[in-house]
């Protein structure tokens, strides 16, 4: 993953370089704000995890580099706060024959700098079609369980799992789609589909230690979900 990052990062310092010689190269900044969920998938037996949408903010800068009227390189520089909410379910095995259904609830913040050299294509003065990969770096996982609760917690035979944890990719890669309207040649609007290529990251929980009153009995069991980050973004971006 750092191969490709270095050779997109390559590849736009070069259009940079080669394209300063056509039209003048605008620069900005933009804001705006992620509404971000997860993809997941969950190993074999295991019900997969209900989520719901979390609100980020983004932020950072960027670039306009002309090829030709119509055709443009916009390089993005970009902090991005995604990640979601969810729920999931899980039996723990506690003695033999006797288990324990245990419904969870939890929260998992994630903080990336985004390379996006997206490319744009000018429909109009005013509407831009955009697409292009994207990079992302991760800064801050933050992985908060909200509630772990079984039915026969009280129980004195009823023994404690090790907490669920999330283990997260140094780096993200996917893919932008989006389009761009511009109120002025130096303000636009911007909106765009971004969802993950590969995974983003593993939330797992042991269910069964294999251990009953200090005797081992069977092999250990996990739920495992590994993750894709999906997001809508909107944002606005000036031009200087």
């Amino acid at each position: 993953m750092k191969k490709i990052a270095s050779i997109l990062a390559l590849a736009f310092l070069t259009i940079a370089t080669s394209a300063q010689s056509l039209i003048p190269i605008k620069y900005g900044i933009k804001v705006g704000a992620n509404i971000s969920n997860i993809i997941s998938t969950s190993n074999e037996g295991v019900k997969n995890i209900e989520s719901s949408a979390l609100i980020g903010i983004a932020g950072g800068f960027y670039m306009e580099i002309a090829l030709n009227d119509k055709w443009y390189i916009n390089p993005e520089l970009i902090y991005s706060q995604k990640g979601a909410s969810f729920t999931y379910e899980y039996t723990h095995e506690y003695e033999v024959n006797q288990s324990d259904v245990h419904n969870t609830s939890h929260e998992l913040k994630l903080a990336y700098i985004e390379l996006n050299p997206t490319i744009s294509y000018k429909a109009t003065d005013k509407l831009a079609l955009n697409f292009g990969p994207s990079v992302s770096f991760i800064l801050t996982p933050d992985y908060t369980i909200l509630t772990d609760k079984g039915q026969n917690d009280n129980l004195s035979s009823h023994s404690e799992l090790l907490e669920g944890v999330y283990t997260e990719e140094t780096i993200d890669v996917g893919v932008n789609l989006g389009i761009s309207y511009y109120l002025t040649e130096n303000f636009l609007i911007d909106s765009r589909v971004n969802s993950s290529l590969i995974k983003a990251g593993t939330i797992s929980k042991l269910t069964n230690t294999g251990i009953v009153n200090g005797t081992i009995t069977n092999s250990t069991e996990m739920n495992i979900y590994e993750i894709k980050n999906i997001i809508i973004s909107f944002s606005i971006a000036y031009l200087f």
